[in-house]
């Protein structure tokens, strides 16, 4: 499981990303190990719940980086991927709430928009039901320091959305040009093409990239369908794949599950940074972060 591949840059210094250079050498590592499986593999094992030893790779978030950085390197090796994209993006110009709090936590450090935060919220637009049911799941597997779980806490957990783009407004317009930064976070609806052209898969990493066990079956099918639609609707592929926001056990609920279903979506990954069991259900693929090599 991968998010951000890039060089080392002092513009973001607290930004979780992978090293370039890291990131090769990890293809290295997963070639001499374990091998890669082919596309073709792949689909025949989610179709037939038939677990092949090796190694596929997983991209989330329809980063540029994905498109600059990590397709040069799959092309070079012969390799591909799947690559899951939150569609919302594309109806304004407006980073994803998830991703707002990467960059302003990535440039300026947890501490400072904490504190910033600190003068914005007030207690009624904290969630105590999310914050109990959240609490001991969540960047448990994470080696994030206490500041940068709070703060990920709040923003992607435990502030009730009805207050959360407000907040997150306030603390953009303050520290960034969002529209300046949108065209250096996300692919391009003709990156998106070129990437499943060159052989990897696309999937669906819903509209908004919001906890989806936080929603109502109405709201979560929406975030689904309309996320296909939007996908379908400028790449022909044959197949549905699909990534849980945040993907813990939590995040998702039999709701989730049961409009995957319905919409024939073919598989989907989770993130319990465990290896595949043979085992397995097609709709709950286990991951490991790439972080943990």
């Amino acid at each position: 499981m991968y998010h951000y591949v890039r060089p080392i840059s002092d513009e973001y210094p607290f930004l979780n990303s992978l090293n370039l250079e890291s990131f090769k050498r990890q293809l290295d590592f997963f070639q001499s190990e374990y091998g890669f499986l082919s596309k073709e593999e792949y689909l025949y094992s989610v179709k037939n719940n038939k677990n092949i030893d090796g190694a596929v790779l997983t991209f989330d978030d329809g980063l540029k980086d994905h498109y600059q950085y990590v397709l040069p390197e799959l092309k070079k090796r012969k390799l591909w991927g799947l690559f899951f994209i939150p569609t919302g993006v594309y109806s304004n110009r407006q980073l994803l709430g998830v991703h707002r709090v990467h960059f302003l936590q990535g440039k300026y450090g947890a501490d400072k928009i904490l504190e910033e935060l600190s003068r914005l919220i007030d207690e009624h637009m904290i969630d105590h039901f999310e914050f109990e049911k959240f609490r001991n799941i969540i960047y448990s597997s994470h080696s994030y320091k206490d500041n940068e779980k709070t703060l990920k806490g709040l923003l992607n957990y435990y502030i009730k959305y009805e207050f959360r783009e407000t907040l997150l407004d306030k603390l953009m317009l303050k520290f960034f040009n969002e529209d300046k930064l949108f065209d250096d976070v996300y692919l391009s609806q003709d990156d998106i093409v070129n990437l499943q052209s060159d052989g990897n898969i696309i999937g669906s990493h819903t509209v908004s990239h919001k906890v989806l066990s936080r929603l109502s079956y109405s709201e979560q099918f929406q975030e689904i369908k309309q996320s296909f639609d939007f996908l379908e609707g400028i790449i022909r592929q044959g197949h549905r794949s699909f990534c849980y926001p945040y993907g813990y056990p939590g995040s998702y609920n039999q709701d989730t599950l049961d409009i995957l279903k319905k919409l024939n979506v073919n598989d989907a990954c989770i993130f319990d940074n465990k290896v595949q069991s043979d085992n397995f259900n097609s709709l709950e693929l286990s991951r490991v972060d790439c972080n943990r090599f």
